[in-house]
């Protein structure tokens, strides 16, 4: 019985000290791989104590470091680099390094503790869960990465296929003939009655120096030199029944680079007769004006390419060169969206919220190859619209006018700016990437996207003084350009007429 009792306490004194020994060898190789594989090093605890302190705090200053230098360069900086095609690389490379040395230091974890457990070798059981424990481990370790890459290679696809610009011309205006009295001065003086027979008309080219807010200082910041930056957002009616490309949306808009402040001007799509600036190809072939509407200049680019020479893009160049005289501005780039990326957007983003303040029954023909055709039905009020619907709401023209249309598509464009939440920006972003490359031309070079971003940083989209060239003060037909560029002139000193401030009261959405 003596004996019986001594090999019942050695075997319980062997128990535990092979508990004790189990407890100082630390977690099970895979409880050590997913450890390490949520914090490089957690899984050596109790294994390799010096090898995990020396990850997790290597880890720890390593990432420590890294969020340091983005708080003191600021969200900016990350905006920056996704527009830069040396940092999507580097990021690229750099999360590829980080994946191997997470892979590296999980495996490590695995092997050291595996070599301590004894036991777990021998038991043939555990080979199914463990092949499934660690292909979830490798999951853990690999799916941030595999984000981070693939966001990355598809911004690098949209800058490579979007943004493809080398050679882009600023369009620059030229002053208007001041053109003089026919009537002798001589005639003038002996009749006090008479009238000259042509009126008098001044250049009204604004200057380009003029700012929203402040003077220039030699510290200002500038755009090449110029006080505003100025691009002209087009949106096309091009679609799979229509030959050539119109743009039935014109929308200047010009920003002073220094404070942001930004004015948006909306060109009737119907004006004839606008002039190209003085001493180019253009000017030389229509010298009184391209005698059909404005919305046909981008096609004639496409048409007449000779006539808009030395750039990569004449359609493009076309419509700036027209606009640019038109308003007076130098106008740096244009942009481009047809209609079905405008659906697209609208719909990506779940639709918009917008307030209608007229009645519309339109139908509008379908923009897709063996698609519906858009049926709008709308009363004054607050209504929810889709992409489609939105589209009708733009484009509708029964009943109505193009300075009705005017209004309601500067509305859709605020409200989409207005209502989409940054973080869904973020979360639906590869989608909008695709939208883009598909749906959007433009002749913005892809080095200058930076400093588009670090510009865009100081735009306050809440207080753009917006201008609407409608009637009574501008009429159709032949073009009023010497009235235009006396508004656009008004506008930069942050002024606008009545009318402008009513039909901006109409453009009130529902948040």
């Amino acid at each position: 019985m003596a004996d019986l009792m001594r090999k019942f306490a050695i075997t319980e004194v062997s128990l535990s000290g092979a508990w004790m020994d189990l407890r100082r060898r630390g977690p099970d190789p895979l409880v050590a791989a997913a450890l390490s594989a949520i914090w490089p090093g957690l899984g050596h605890f109790g294994h390799r104590t010096r090898r995990a302190l020396l990850f997790a705090n290597g880890t720890l200053m390593a990432y420590v470091f890294a969020l340091g230098y983005v708080v003191a360069r600021g969200t900016r900086t990350l905006l920056l680099w996704t527009v830069n095609v040396s940092s999507l690389r580097v990021l690229m490379v750099g999360s590829l390094l980080l994946l191997a040395f997470r892979s590296a230091v999980a495996v490590d974890a695995y092997r050291t503790a595996d070599r301590r457990y004894w036991r777990w070798r021998h038991k043939p059981r555990r080979r199914v869960g463990t092949a499934i424990t660690l292909t979830l481990v490798a999951a853990l370790i690999a799916a941030p990465h595999v984000v981070v890459i693939r966001l990355a290679s598809v911004q690098l696809a949209l800058l490579s296929d979007v943004f493809v610009a080398t050679n882009t011309l600023t369009a620059a205006p030229t002053p208007l003939p001041t053109t003089v009295p026919t009537t002798p001065l001589i005639e003038l003086v002996g009749d006090e009655s008479s009238e000259p027979t042509t009126p008098v008309t001044q250049a009204t080219t604004p200057p380009p120096a003029t700012s929203t807010t402040a003077l220039a200082t030699p510290q200002q910041l500038t755009w090449d030199g110029a006080d505003r930056l100025t691009i002209a957002l087009l949106g096309s009616d091009a679609g799979f029944d229509r030959t050539g490309v119109r743009t039935d949306t014109i929308i200047v808009v010009s920003i002073d680079v220094a404070t942001g402040d930004a004015a948006a001007f909306s060109v009737p799509r119907n004006w004839r007769h606008v002039t190209f600036p003085d001493g180019t190809a253009a000017a030389e072939r229509w010298p009184d004006g391209y005698p059909e509407i404005v919305n046909e200049i981008y096609g004639l680019g496409l048409r007449h390419p000779e006539a808009f020479p030395q750039v990569d893009d004449p359609a493009g160049h076309a419509i700036k060169s027209a606009l640019a005289q038109l308003t007076g501005l130098p106008i740096q780039y244009y942009v481009l969206l047809d209609m079905v990326g405008f659906v697209k957007v609208i719909d990506l983003f779940g639709g918009i919220n917008l307030q209608v303040s007229e009645t519309i029954d339109e139908r509008i023909k379908p923009i897709v190859a063996d698609g519906p055709p858009v049926f709008i039905t709308v009363e004054p009020g607050y209504h929810h619209f889709d992409g489609l619907t939105a589209l009708g709401y733009v484009r509708a023209r029964t009943g109505t006018t193009d300075w009705h249309r005017m209004t309601r598509q500067r509305c859709v464009v605020e409200a989409l700016l207005d209502q989409v939440p940054r973080m869904e920006l973020v979360y639906r972003y590869m989608d909008l990437t695709d939208i883009i490359a598909s749906h959007v031309s433009t002749d913005i070079p892809i080095d200058r996207l930076s400093d588009l971003m670090g510009l865009a940083d100081r735009l306050d989209t809440s207080r753009i003084v917006t201008v609407n060239f409608i009637p009574p003060e501008f009429q159709p037909g032949d073009a009023p350009i010497a009235q235009v560029r006396a508004a656009v002139a008004q506008a930069l000193e942050g002024r606008a007429n009545t009318s402008n401030a009513l039909l901006a009261d109409s453009c009130r959405t529902l948040q």
